[in-house]
């Protein structure tokens, strides 16, 4: 066994400088895929997720986005569309505007009767979201995270 080489050199000024700041970022860059399409694809493939269930992702990630305190959609959310065509790309388009309006939905969510339940709706859906498809998802990790102020 060999010395390993590091990533890059931004990643071995880092290591030796040890700020804080440009570490995070450089390390980020390096670990980061040469093709997120290419990774995003074998990882869906392993999962066997259909069109269906990515277009329902996809809707969630947008949906959480939009409803949940500082969330936001990552990187690998931008390109699920892209993995479709044809009747693939019909029905994960479908799915993801049924999953994305109930969303909507539940974020204009008024009631006269229980105005409190809306928000708990709205809690345990964004709960859901980090859960499933949050940096460590069950289901399809890495579409959506909460960025803290």
């Amino acid at each position: 066994m060999g010395v390993s080489r590091p990533k890059s050199l931004g990643y071995l000024f880092c290591s030796i400088v040890g700020w804080i700041a440009i570490c995070a970022q450089t390390a980020e860059a390096a670990d980061q895929p040469k093709d997120l399409l290419s990774a995003t694809r074998a990882a869906i493939k392993e999962t066997n997720l259909t069109p269906y269930d990515v277009g329902s992702r996809y809707g969630q990630a947008l949906g959480a986005a939009e409803t949940c305190a500082g969330g936001k959609v990552t990187d690998k959310t931008s390109i699920l569309a892209s993995l479709y065509t044809g009747a693939n790309l019909e029905e994960f388009k479908a799915q993801e505007k049924k999953i994305y309006d109930a969303w909507m939905n539940a974020k204009h969510c008024v009631r006269d009767d229980h105005p409190d339940q809306c928000k708990v709706i709205i809690d345990e859906s964004c709960a859901a979201a980090i859960s499933e498809i949050g940096p460590k998802g069950t289901v399809l990790p890495g579409l959506f995270e909460i960025s803290n102020p």
